[in-house]
């Protein structure tokens, strides 16, 4: 059993998830213009929403095939600024279609991060021991469900930290280890009339993709008037909210750098994440690198390290892969010494540090 008096926040970025298989962030960037699907309904809906992001970008950034991509940061923020104040960007993008531009691409990040996860024995053997040694909460700022896959294959249960439905309106469960999406994730529909949560069974894949959430017909009627899209979207009838009679879509935080952080979602989240981080006894950052544009996070990170009766009583360790700008960050940021940042990724740590980590 773990020992009560030491609890761990393993706190997760996209690196743990690279580690299981699934893309980085810069890996996202690169292929957001790959289309997916064998069946001709899902290719055709795929190739137009290419067409438009790749316009998106000629007009905006400059883009052309072959040359770097704009990064996602900038490309949500850019869409963030001009859609939430009502303005439009240049001539050719109103509020409505920056909008509709938003949801496309969110929509098909989280079509690349439709991938099972591939766990390693060395991860086998993390899972087991923090289990074995801590009492463990997860922080993160991934969309995916890799990490939630990982501890279904166990037979361990988890919970979202918040009050949730199923897709058969069943209340989900809240006991098991907590895992605090900061962000948002894949298998969150969320209805904007009622407020509530409603997930997928893991097997079942992710709520936002396998149930179109964010694919509406009206923004495909934006671009192209008479949408073959658009009529075959509104056959595809399962996106009314289970417990009211309003829409289901889903909410989630983007690369921005200002994040929409603002609904009753997050802000349950966050104050579970805030209490884990409080009252934890060591936070240990996997494959996160701390980016400036996560201000709110930084925000988070150190006010509930200064909280602390004796914040230098708080152990911080870190791993990454190959990073040393991540590294930089969190010495400035934390002080910590060379010591504390393990750069040579999540499997070397395991095998040269995870035991001496356990025995602390």
């Amino acid at each position: 059993m773990p020992n009560r008096a030491t609890s761990l926040v393993l706190f997760l970025g996209s690196g743990y998830s690279a580690e299981l298989g699934l893309p980085t962030t810069n890996a996202l960037r690169e292929k957001l213009l790959e289309c997916s699907g064998n069946d001709p309904e899902v290719r055709r809906r795929e190739k137009f929403i290419s067409a438009r992001v790749s316009d998106f970008w000629r007009r905006v950034f400059g883009w052309e095939p072959g040359s770097l991509t704009p990064s996602l940061e900038d490309h949500f923020t850019q869409v963030d600024l001009a859609a939430n104040s009502g303005h439009h960007l240049g001539g050719s993008y109103s509020p409505k279609k920056l909008r509709a531009i938003r949801r496309w691409t969110i929509h098909r990040v989280f079509k690349l991060l439709e991938i099972q996860p591939t766990i390693h024995s060395p991860i086998e053997e993390f899972l087991r021991k923090i289990r074995q040694r801590f009492r463990v909460s997860v922080v993160t700022t991934n969309w995916d469900i890799a990490f939630e896959r990982c501890l279904d294959l166990r037979k361990t249960p988890f919970n979202y930290g918040l009050h949730a439905i199923d897709v058969s309106g069943r209340r989900v469960a809240t006991e098991g280890i907590p895992i605090l999406k900061l962000h948002g994730s894949t298998n969150w529909g969320y209805c904007d009339c009622c407020q509530k949560v409603i997930t997928l069974p893991l097997g079942m894949g992710q709520i936002v993709v396998n149930l179109r959430l964010l694919l509406d017909p009206d923004d495909f009627r934006l671009f192209k008037k008479r949408s073959r899209i658009a009529t075959e979207l509104e056959q595809f009838q399962v996106n009314r909210c289970l417990a009211c009679p309003g829409r289901m879509t889903t909410r989630v935080a983007t690369f921005s750098y200002r994040k929409g952080l603002d609904a009753p979602v997050f802000q349950a989240v966050w104050d579970e994440a805030r209490h884990a981080l409080a009252w934890a006894n060591r936070w240990l950052f996997i494959g996160y690198s701390l980016p400036e544009a996560d201000i709110e996070i930084r925000h988070l990170l150190k006010t509930t390290q200064l909280a602390r009766k004796r914040p230098a009583s708080l152990s911080i360790e870190v791993v990454l892969k190959d990073d040393p700008g991540a590294a930089e960050r969190y010495a400035r940021f934390f002080g910590l010494r060379d010591e504390q940042v393990f750069n040579c990724g999540l499997g070397s740590w395991i095998n040269s540090r995870l035991q001496g980590y356990c025995a602390k």
